[in-house]
């Protein structure tokens, strides 16, 4: 209520908002909107469009009719319905890749970020050299080492690399340190709550910022990875 009542005393005696109206901040927002959205009405337009329209009619508006169902039917017919499938394999590596670098960096960002103990330096250190290496540069080695424990040509094979983020890993961290109220856990411990639930029911709540970011980060970069699945899964079954 004081937080109101204060903005609202600004205003009236004339005095500068923390909010400030920018056109030209307005119009570069816009722009940036239209950037990103264009490519996606672009995708959009052309799904119900025939093939000979895709490539007769303006990108950006229909064409002479509206195929969307029936590309649509064509799509999930093709080769026995094996659309469906490789879709299913994309949401398989999507829930559990994603998910399970989001649980593991919360827990290991979260323990770096709390605790002390021996080799927290080198570990640091590692998750640092982590990010600063392109994952490309990691598929050769990836690749051999899976193979020689015989794990090429399966979901493993995609599902165990999506799970490292080093990345999420050090974003956890940094917020743990700075919105992490240390003080809260030393009391859940006074009181006799253990390692687990207080991770549960203090930590995660007040770290789920963070968790989102790194949610959506891990989402976006296992769906968009084609290249990993492209070496692993030499094997068209």
């Amino acid at each position: 209520m004081s937080i109101v009542k204060r903005f609202g005393s600004n205003r009236s005696t004339g005095t500068h908002s923390l909010v400030r109206r920018s056109p030209a901040m307005l119009i570069f927002m816009m722009l940036l909107a239209s950037y990103s959205l264009v490519p996606l009405l672009w995708l959009l337009i052309n799904a119900a469009k025939t093939q000979a329209d895709v490539m007769s009619t303006f990108g950006l508006w229909f064409g002479h009719g509206f195929n969307l169902i029936n590309n649509v039917k064509e799509t999930f017919a093709y080769k026995d319905g094996i659309f469906a499938t490789w879709l299913l394999n994309t949401f398989l590596y999507v829930l559990i890749g994603a998910g399970g670098a989001a649980f593991l960096a919360t827990m290991a960002g979260y323990a770096l970020a709390i605790f002390d103990f021996p080799g927290k330096k080198g570990i640091l250190a590692t998750v640092i050299g982590g990010i600063a290496i392109p994952g490309t540069a990691l598929v050769i080695p990836t690749f051999l080492l899976f193979a020689k424990l015989g794990l090429t040509n399966t979901p493993w094979a995609v599902i165990l690399p999506s799970l490292v983020s080093p990345f999420g890993l050090y974003l956890v961290m940094s917020y743990s340190r700075t919105g992490l109220p240390v003080s809260v856990i030393e009391l859940a411990c006074m009181d006799g709550a253990g390692e687990f639930r207080i991770f549960a029911h203090i930590v995660v709540p007040f770290l789920s910022p963070s968790i989102i970011t790194l949610l959506l980060f891990a989402i976006v970069q296992t769906w968009n990875n084609y290249f990993l699945p492209l070496i692993m899964l030499n094997d068209p079954r």
